[in-house]
């Protein structure tokens, strides 16, 4: 095993970046009384922002916040056998950042966690743990033991428990419903101008130095479909995209060197 070693992000990281909350706001914290968008948001595409733009909307003015558990569900439950993952914890609250969100509830995704029941979930997390005011969601959004509980039953409890519920509509693209699963499948084949369009942007890749001094893909990201792509440095845009290889195994091999290190961050292109 390769050991990897994140990369400076150059520029550093500001206070404009989303507050990470692990598990609960204090009583009279600014923050308590938002509007929370639940979902997994990984990679962040077209149909989460429009999951963020409607918890703008609501929040008038309000913080605004997204719900992104770690480790992601799917490796909890053992459903990957690989690299799956469209955005790096680091990456994501990176993208997050340009939508305006104020903070990202990430609690770990353990037995615990996954065994709330949806009373205990609306309870003690939303309206408890963080004192939303409002929740958004996705028409087909599940949530507690079982994926017990509906968007019906989130309505519901808000009622009991003081917060509202929005669903926010869905976004298709082709005729087909927009999803992480659609993305993950075209990064995979190659195609990373279709995934772009799902995403709203070119795909963001964390990239980190191996003890061999070569440069990597995240352990956790997705592989392309090994080729030469056009990436990107993120937060050096006057400086033109290069060629770089990727390998199967997530080798990131760009053409040329850039004067002053590796950015962490970079946008990767179909090759024109």
């Amino acid at each position: 095993m390769v050991h990897l070693q994140p990369l400076c992000p150059p520029p550093a990281r500001s206070a404009a970046w989303p507050v990470i909350v692990r598990q609960s706001l204090p009583a009279g914290h600014g923050l308590r009384g938002g509007v929370l968008a639940l979902g997994n948001f990984d990679g962040f595409h077209l149909g989460h922002r429009a999951l963020v733009a409607v918890a703008h909307r609501v929040a008038g003015g309000r913080p605004v916040a997204v719900m992104s558990c770690e480790p992601h569900p799917r490796t909890f439950f053992g459903v990957q056998d690989g690299p799956f993952r469209l955005a790096s914890p680091d990456s994501k609250q990176r993208v997050l950042a340009g939508e305006g969100v104020d903070f990202v509830f990430s609690p770990r995704f353990d037995a615990a966690f996954a065994g709330l029941s949806p009373e205990v979930f609306a309870a003690e997390v939303l309206a408890g743990a963080l004192g939303v005011s409002a929740v958004v969601a996705g028409a087909d959004f599940r949530f507690g033991r079982g994926r017990a509980g509906d968007m019906q039953r989130l309505a519901m409890l808000g009622q009991d428990y003081g917060f509202h519920v929005h669903t926010a509509p869905e976004i298709a693209a082709g005729g087909e419903r927009i999803s992480s699963t659609r993305i993950r499948a075209a990064i995979r084949s190659g195609d990373l101008a279709g995934a772009g369009r799902l995403l709203g942007a070119p795909w963001l890749v964390e990239v980190l130095r191996g003890a061999d001094g070569r440069l990597h893909l995240h352990p956790s990201l997705c592989r392309p479909e090994a080729g030469v792509f056009l990436a990107a440095p993120e937060g050096y845009e006057e400086r033109e995209p290069v060629r770089a290889e990727i390998t199967a195994t997530g080798l990131f091999l760009p053409a040329m060197p850039l004067a002053g290190g590796e950015p962490a961050f970079w946008r990767l292109h179909a090759v024109r």
